[in-house]
C-alpha cells in the first residue's frame, strides 16, 4: 500500500526539488483531493516538505509552498489547525517585504482560509486567530494606501469584506482607516476609469463596516451610513440637473465638483451611480438586529430620478453645452433609478406596495414613448420586479396601460399586415389566371427557407431578454390585475395566436440562440393554459383549443400544466353544491368582436386576415366564388385525436419578410371532428366567406390576427332542416311487445 500511496509519489517525483515543485505545481494542485490527506505516515513528510518550501530563499519556491499550503487547508481542516501557527508566522511577514505580486496573492489567500475556516474552534480562535488577525489587517491596509496592482487591491477589499463580519471586535479599531480608504476610492472613481473597477468591492466593504459597532451600535452605524449615502445621492442628482428648473421654476444652486461645468456633470453622474450602488449594498447587507428602513425617502429619491424627461430645447439663459451634457446622461439616471427600485423590491418586498402604483405609472409613461432597447430593458425589468414583489395595482387604467405596453412588445412575433397581403396576393395569383394568359412566377414549397431578406426577431441577447420579460409581465397582469374585459380578450387572442404560430416558426428565425425559442414557447404555453383553464367560477372557451395545441408540442413538456388542467376537469373530490360554472369566452370570431375590442385592436396596430385578403384581391376578377371560399377557409384535416375543437379554429398567417412559411393551425392542431353547441355537424367545405372588414380608420398595422371562418345562421338552419327531413322520412322499426327477451 505504501508504494502506491499518492502522497509518496508526489514527494518522490514532483516535490523532489524546488525547481521540480515550481514546474509541476499546476499538475499537483489539480490532482490533490481529500483522499490524499487521509491518515497515513506520509502526512508528516508532506507538512515538513511544505515548511521547507515556505522557508526557501527562492521566491518561486515560497510561492509554491504558499499555494500548496492553501490547497491543503481546503481539503484537510485538521492539518490546517495543526500547522496554522507555523504557516502564519511565515505568510504574514511576507506581506511586509518586497515580493512579487503572485507571492502576495498566495499569502493573502492562505491567511484568509486559515482565519475563516476554523471559526467553530474556540481554542484555535483564542491562540491563533485573535493574535494574528490585527497584524494581517494592518498589512492589508498598507496595500490599499500605497500604489499597487489593481487586481491585488480587489483581492484585499474582498478579503476584508470576508473577515470584518467574522471578527467585528478586532476590526473596531480599524473602522476609521477603512472608512477613509473607501471614501477615497469613491472620490477617485469618477475621473479615473481604472479606479471604477474598485467601486463594487469597496461598496461591499463599506456596507459591512457597521459590524464593528457591535450588536447594539451596529444598527445606528448602518442607518448613519445609509443617510450619508442618500445625502450624497441627492447632491449628485442635483449636480446633473443644473440646467433644468425645479417645480417652482427655479434653477438649482449647487457647488460644482469641478471648475469646468462639463466635467462637473460627468463627476456628478459617477457620484450618483456610486451612491446608488452603496445604498443597494447597504439594503442587502445582513443585519444582526431589526432596523428601520426609510422606504418613503428612498422611494422619493427613485421617483425624482425616474421622472426626469428629455426636453426639446433649452432655455436661452443657460449654457447649451452643459444642457446637452445633462440631457445625454438622462438614460443613465433612469438606469440607476431602476436599480434602486429593484433593490427595494427584493429587500422590503410587500412593504413597497403603497408606492408601487405611482412608480408603475411613471415607468409606463416612459415605456409608451419611443425608446431604444437599452433604455427599455431596465424599465421592463423594474415593472416585472414591482409586479412580482408587490400587490397588483388597484387602478384598472394603469393595468390596461401596462397590458398594452406588454402586448406591443409581443406583437413583433406576429406577421405584419404587409406580409399577409403579399402572401395572399401571391397565392391568389397562383390560382387565378390572367386574362391575357401570361404565365405567373412559380413559387415552390419551402422556397422561403432560402430567402435572405428576412431578419431575425431577436438578434441580440438584450432583444431576447426584453421579449421574455414582456411575456412574464403580460402573464402577471392577466393573472392578478384588473384589466378591462376588451383588452383582456385581445391579450388572450394574441397569446393564442403566438402559441399556435410558434411551432410553425424555425428557432433560428426567432433568435440565434435556440434556447430562447424553447424558453419563449414554455412561457407562452403556460400563459395559454392558464387562460384556458379559466377561474374557479368560469371556464374559458379556448380550453379545447389550448389542450389540442399543447398536446401536439409534446406531452413531456406540458406534463405539469396538463396535470393541473386534469385536476380542474376531473377533480378527485366530490363537487361543491353550487351551479355549474359558466363559460368565460373571449372573441374567436370577427362577428363577436365588440366595439371596445375593435378599438383596442386598432390601437395596438393589429389587423384581421379578412382585411389582408380583401386588400390583396380587390383588383382581381373572381369568376368562381366557390374556389375563393375554399381558398380562404380550408377545412381542418381529421386525425386520430380524442380532443375536438369548439366549432372553429384560429388561422394565422406567416411573416414573409423573415422567410417563415404561412402559419396555419390546421397543420398543428389534431382533431377528429368539428362540433357545435347542440351537437349538430356542419360540413366545413360549405362555409361561406366571412363578413366584410370594419370601416373604422386605423393606423398602419404592425401585426395581423386572423379570424376563422364562421358558419352563418342561414347555413346552420339549412343543415338543421336537412337533418330533420332525414329523420322524418326514415321508417321506424316495429317492436314486438309480446316477445320476451328472457326466454331467449
Amino acid at each position: 500500500m505504501d508504494s502506491t500511496h499518492p502522497l509518496k509519489a508526489l514527494l518522490n517525483f514532483h516535490l523532489a526539488s524546488d525547481t521540480s515543485t515550481v514546474a509541476h505545481l499546476p499538475y499537483i494542485l489539480e490532482i490533490l483531493s481529500s483522499e490524499h490527506f487521509l491518515p497515513s505516515p506520509h502526512l508528516t513528510k508532506w507538512t515538513a516538505r511544505l515548511t521547507s518550501l515556505l522557508h526557501s530563499k527562492e521566491s518561486g519556491a515560497r510561492w509554491a509552498g504558499l499555494c500548496l499550503a492553501h490547497k491543503t487547508s481546503v481539503h484537510s481542516k485538521s492539518i490546517m489547525i495543526e500547522c496554522a501557527q507555523s504557516w502564519l508566522s511565515i505568510a504574514i511577514p511576507i506581506l511586509y517585504k518586497r515580493e512579487p505580486f503572485p507571492t502576495y496573492t498566495a499569502s493573502i489567500n492562505l491567511c484568509r482560509m486559515v482565519f475563516s475556516n476554523a471559526t467553530d474552534t474556540p481554542e484555535f480562535q483564542r491562540q491563533v486567530s485573535t493574535p494574528n488577525v490585527p497584524k494581517f489587517t494592518a498589512a492589508l491596509i498598507v496595500f490599499l494606501e500605497k500604489e499597487s496592482d489593481l487586481q491585488l487591491k480587489q483581492l484585499v477589499l474582498k478579503t476584508l469584506t470576508r473577515l470584518v463580519p467574522l471578527y467585528p471586535n478586532i476590526h473596531r479599531a480599524s473602522h476609521a482607516a477603512l472608512s477613509s480608504i473607501v471614501s477615497r476610492i469613491f472620490a477617485q472613481s469618477a475621473p479615473n476609469h481604472i479606479s471604477q473597477q474598485l467601486v463594487r468591492p469597496a461598496s461591499r466593504l463599506y456596507s459591512i463596516l457597521h459590524y464593528t459597532g457591535g450588536k447594539v451600535g451596529a444598527a445606528n452605524l448602518w442607518r448613519k451610513s445609509l443617510d450619508e449615502s442618500m445625502v450624497s445621492a441627492w447632491t449628485a442628482f442635483i449636480g446633473v440637473r443644473t440646467t433644468f428648473p425645479d417645480e417652482n421654476g427655479r434653477f438649482p444652486q449647487v457647488q460644482l465638483l469641478h471648475e469646468e461645468p462639463t466635467t462637473s456633470v460627468t463627476l456628478s453622474m459617477e457620484r450618483l451611480s456610486t451612491s446608488i450602488r452603496v445604498i443597494c449594498d447597504l439594503l442587502q447587507s445582513p443585519i444582526q438586529r431589526p432596523v428601520q428602513v426609510p422606504v418613503g425617502s428612498l422611494t422619493n429619491l427613485a421617483s425624482k430620478m425616474i421622472l426626469v424627461t428629455v426636453e426639446n430645447e433649452a432655455s436661452p439663459s443657460i449654457d447649451p453645452i452643459v444642457w446637452a451634457m445633462e440631457t445625454a446622461v438622462i438614460p443613465r439616471i433612469w438606469k440607476v433609478a431602476c436599480e434602486l427600485i429593484k433593490c427595494l423590491c427584493q429587500c422590503v418586498d410587500r412593504r413597497l406596495t403603497p408606492f408601487s402604483s405611482r412608480l408603475l405609472s411613471y415607468i409606463a409613461f416612459h415605456l409608451e414613448q419611443k425608446l431604444t432597447l437599452i433604455q427599455r430593458l431596465p424599465l421592463l425589468e423594474t415593472v416585472h420586479a414591482l409586479l412580482t414583489h408587490c400587490h397588483p395595482p388597484h387602478s384598472a387604467i394603469l393595468s390596461s396601460r401596462l397590458t398594452r405596453i406588454a402586448l406591443s412588445g409581443i406583437l413583433v412575433i406576429l406577421p405584419s399586415q404587409t406580409d399577409v397581403q403579399s402572401n395572399t396576393a401571391q397565392a391568389a395569383d397562383g390560382t387565378i389566371k390572367n386574362k391575357k394568359g401570361k404565365k405567373k412566377a412559380r413559387t415552390y414549397e419551402g422556397d422561403e427557407l432560402f430567402r435572405t431578406s428576412g431578419d431575425v426577431f431577436c438578434p441580440t441577447t438584450d432583444d431576447a431578454n426584453a421579449l421574455l420579460i414582456t411575456c412574464d409581465i403580460l402573464q402577471l397582469l392577466l393573472q392578478s390585475s384588473d384589466v378591462s374585459p376588451a383588452l383582456r380578450s385581445m391579450a388572450s387572442r394574441v397569446i393564442m395566436a403566438v402559441f399556435l404560430g410558434l411551432p410553425q416558426m424555425m428557432p433560428a428565425t426567432l433568435s440565434p440562440h435556440t434556447q430562447v425559442y424553447h424558453t419563449l414557447l414554455c412561457k407562452i404555453r403556460e400563459a395559454a393554459i392558464q387562460l384556458g383553464s379559466g377561474t374557479t367560477s368560469a371556464m374559458s372557451q379556448s380550453l379545447n383549443l389550448v389542450l389540442s395545441a399543447a398536446s401536439s408540442t409534446g406531452i413531456d413538456q406540458v406534463r405539469d400544466s396538463l396535470r393541473k388542467v386534469d385536476m380542474l376537469v376531473h377533480p378527485r373530490l366530490p363537487p361543491l353544491l353550487r351551479p355549474l360554472p359558466k363559460v368565460d369566452s373571449f372573441t374567436l370570431f370577427r362577428s363577436e368582436e365588440s366595439v371596445e375590442e375593435a378599438e383596442e385592436r386598432q390601437r395596438l396596430g393589429l389587423g384581421a386576415l379578412s382585411d389582408s385578403i380583401s386588400t390583396a384581391t380587390q383588383d382581381v376578377l373572381m369568376d368562381d366564388s366557390s374556389k375563393a371560399a375554399s381558398f380562404i377557409s380550408r377545412p381542418l384535416p381529421s386525425t386520430e385525436h380524442s380532443i375536438s375543437l369548439p366549432r372553429t379554429s384560429v388561422v394565422l398567417t406567416g411573416r414573409a419578410d423573415t422567410g417563415a412559411p404561412p402559419f396555419s393551425s390546421s397543420s398543428i392542431i389534431p382533431q377528429e371532428k368539428l362540433t357545435v353547441l347542440n351537437e349538430q355537424r356542419i360540413d366545413p367545405g360549405i362555409v361561406p366567406l366571412s363578413s366584410a372588414p370594419s370601416s373604422v380608420a386605423a393606423a398602419k398595422p404592425t401585426g395581423s390576427l386572423a379570424y376563422p371562418p364562421q358558419a352563418s345562421r342561414t347555413t346552420y338552419a339549412t343543415n338543421t332542416a336537412a337533418v330533420d327531413t332525414l329523420d322524418v322520412d326514415e321508417d321506424m322499426p316495429s317492436i314486438n311487445l309480446e316477445s320476451d327477451s328472457d326466454s331467449d
